[in-house]
């Protein structure tokens, strides 16, 4: 049984996990914003009963956002990458099995977009924000979705993506489409 899905003659050039979870403060911006609004709600209705229902209704949208919050942290722990010659493969390491999805990297038309701290550690991203944010409404709706292309958190970002720029040229290159 093999431990990752690496194709005949696919090489293996880097294999990771973040180093440390994202900071929470981004994270939670939504949420304090909801709460402050809650409480502004609660504030004012004692004034005007009217506005019941208005906070019924923020306090269910918050907790639907908490859960998606959640659930993004829960997959953050799970996940390791690995980098091949082909491929960029996401790996969740879940308690009920392994999931994996991969980024065919010639499909990558652009080149990875780093930003490192002092130490080393960063995020290589591909595409725009809004891209990314596109393909991450669905990143936790199953396996048959596609991963956003993003590596968070890792070790040595800038020679990691300078290996996967180096992988999407030979790739490029020598991709041949039938007449």
């Amino acid at each position: 049984m093999q431990l990752y899905p690496v194709q005949e003659g696919e090489e293996v050039l880097w294999g990771g996990a973040p180093l440390r979870p994202r900071k929470w403060f981004p994270e939670y911006t939504q949420m304090i914003m909801l709460v402050a609004l809650i409480v502004f709600f609660v504030v004012i209705s004692a004034h005007i009963a009217a506005l019941f229902p208005a906070i019924g209704l923020l306090v269910g949208i918050s907790a639907f956002f908490h859960q998606r919050l959640l659930d993004r942290r829960a997959r953050d722990r799970a996940l390791s990458y690995l980098v091949t010659s082909r491929r960029i493969i996401f790996v969740a390491n879940w308690p009920s099995g392994t999931e994996f999805r991969w980024v065919w990297v010639r499909y990558l038309h652009l080149s990875p977009q780093v930003k490192v701290d002092e130490t080393g550690v960063g995020t290589i991203t591909f595409g725009s924000r809004w891209s990314r944010s596109r393909i991450s409404e669905n990143e936790l709706r199953g396996a048959w979705a596609p991963p956003v292309p993003e590596l968070r958190a890792i070790p040595d970002a800038r020679r990691v993506a300078d290996l996967i720029e180096q992988a999407r040229n030979q790739a490029t290159g020598t991709y041949t489409q039938s007449p």
